[in-house]
């Protein structure tokens, strides 16, 4: 499994279904690009791929358990490691931690969006 397709399972849910356009925007690649790779990582059962209801043309990606394994095994931030050190920060502080991670996130897609763009 390559880095990127790690990432384009770490942006998935295993019950949530996000659509390739929402994905392919998020990520900063063209839908034609995500496309393809989504039907890599549909070939070898790590999502699935249904169409939206009343919109037959638009596909939502959901993980599978197996790909939901394999997001866990490839995260970056353990899950374990994290609970506790969140647990230990004061309430000022992690609200301001929140808002600062929010603020990147904000920026990130801001940058995704000009990306795609040129």
């Amino acid at each position: 499994m390559t880095s990127h397709q790690a990432s384009i399972l770490d942006h998935l849910h295993i019950e949530k279904p996000t659509t390739l356009s929402q994905l392919a925007e998020h990520l900063g690649i063209g839908r034609s690009a995500m496309s393809i790779q989504a039907g890599r990582l549909v070939r070898r059962g790590y999502i699935r791929r249904s169409r939206m209801p009343g919109d037959h043309r638009k596909a939502r990606l959901t993980l599978t358990a197996a790909g939901n394994r394999i997001k866990q095994q490839n995260t970056v931030l353990d899950p374990e490691l994290v609970r506790p050190l969140l647990a230990s920060m004061p309430k000022s502080e992690l609200e301001l931690a929140l808002q600062g991670i929010e603020r990147l996130a904000n920026y990130a897609a801001l940058v995704s969006k000009r990306k795609l763009r040129s």
